[in-house]
Parts: structure tokens; C-alpha cells; sequence
């Protein structure tokens, strides 16, 4: 609203996306929902590595960010650098997984998910390449496109739900300025479009499961 004469650096942070069944009161991926204000930087990382590069970015930066950090991952062991200084930018994707057949676009607990979909996919002879986000506003398009343009076809994973999504947006991405390099419709996985059901065997039906990937990838690939 200043133009940018005044600052806001303040970072928000905090447990974000599907936890286990605790219902549909804490079972929210707030990404899109920040992503969509202007101006505002919005960070979902996958790993320990990204989370401590990242959050420092976050701190260091003269912008208001919010940091949001799946649950479900907090368990999860990673490796980090050992830096003294370990910064990484803000907006740029990463390529987690080199690939040619077809690119998976993801972010936060879907970059595992992804994982392993793709060690699926290479015993079908797929290969595919991953693309972890990061950074979901600002979006690093730069990077997806490039991808697409490298294998001609494209999966958006998010444990979200779909209506929009970012998966929505990377589609419009896709469609408006890699048309030309797409030899299939650009597919998304999502979580189903229901409030999170409590029940333990609901709940597993309704959220994104790296077999879901999987055949989604199988059918851009026309397998």
C-alpha cells in the first residue's frame, strides 16, 4: 500500500497442510489462501535443509512472509549443511529429481510423495523429473517452464484441496505460456474436494497418495 516506503518484516510461522485425523478443523493447506495477496511471501518447504535456508531468507528479508511447515514432516529426518551462513533464495525452485519423461510439479509433503511415485514409475520405464516449488508466492515459473519444455509433459501433486489451488495456477501457467511444448493435458492430484473426514479409512481415501501420482503420470505418458 506504501509503494514501498514503509516495510513490514515480520515472519509468520506455523504447521500447515493434513495431519492425522484430527478432522477438518486442523486439516488445512493455507497455502493458496495466502498466496493469493499481493505482495505477500508465502514459503513451503519439504525438507530440513530447505526449512532452515529458507526461514533464514525469511527472517533476513524486509517483506512480511509466512512460513508454512507440513506436520506430518516434523518426524521426518533430513540432511542439513553444515554452513556457517546457510541462506537459500526466495522464489526459485528446486529440480529435486532430474527426469525426461514427464515433470512432476509439487511442493512440501508432496515432494515425498512424489519421491516415490517416481522410483514406481522408473520400473515402467518413466522417468520422471520433480520440481519442488518452495516458494509459493512469489512462484518460480521460470523453472517449471523450463522443465516442461524438457519433457513435454506435466503433473501438479498438492496435498490440497484442488479448487483454487496452486495446482490451478501452475495449469494456467502451463497452458498460457508452455502450450507449445505440451504433448498431453497438464493433470493435477489433489486431496478429494471434501471437508477432511475424521475416520481413519475416509481420511485415507480422500488425501494424495503417491499411487494417485502415479496414475496420473501413466496417463499424460498415454500408458
Amino acid at each position: 500500500m506504501s509503494g514501498g516506503q514503509m516495510r513490514c518484516p515480520i515472519v509468520f510461522r506455523g504447521p500447515n497442510g493434513a495431519a492425522a485425523r484430527v478432522g477438518a478443523q486442523h486439516s488445512q493447506n493455507y497455502g493458496p489462501w495466502y498466496a493469493a495477496v499481493p505482495g505477500l511471501i508465502v514459503i513451503a518447504p519439504y525438507d530440513a535443509a530447505d526449512a532452515k535456508g529458507l526461514l533464514k531468507a525469511a527472517i533476513r528479508s524486509e517483506d512480511p512472509e509466512v512460513f508454512l511447515e507440513n506436520e506430518l514432516v516434523y518426524g521426518r529426518s533430513f540432511d542439513v549443511p553444515q554452513l556457517d551462513d546457510f541462506v537459500l533464495p526466495i522464489g526459485k525452485a528446486r529440480i529435486v529429481r532430474p527426469g525426461t519423461s514427464v515433470t512432476i510439479v509439487t511442493y512440501s509433503i508432496g515432494v515425498g510423495m512424489a519421491l516415490e511415485a517416481a522410483e514406481t514409475l522408473k520400473a515402467e520405464g518413466i522417468d520422471a523429473e520433480i520440481v519442488d516449488l518452495r516458494t509459493l508466492r512469489p512462484l518460480d515459473k521460470a523453472t517449471v517452464l523450463e522443465s516442461l519444455s524438457r519433457t513435454n509433459r506435466m503433473v501438479v501433486a498438492e496435498e490440497g484441496f484442488p479448487v483454487c489451488s496452486i495446482a490451478s495456477e501452475i495449469i494456467a501457467i502451463a497452458m498460457e505460456e508452455g502450450f507449445d511444448h505440451l504433448d498431453a493435458p497438464v493433470l493435477r492430484v489433489c486431496d478429494e474436494d471434501v471437508p477432511l473426514p475424521y475416520a481413519a479409512n475416509l481420511e485415507k481415501l480422500a488425501l494424495i497418495t503417491p499411487a494417485k501420482i502415479v496414475e496420473a503420470v501413466r496417463k499424460v505418458c498415454y500408458r
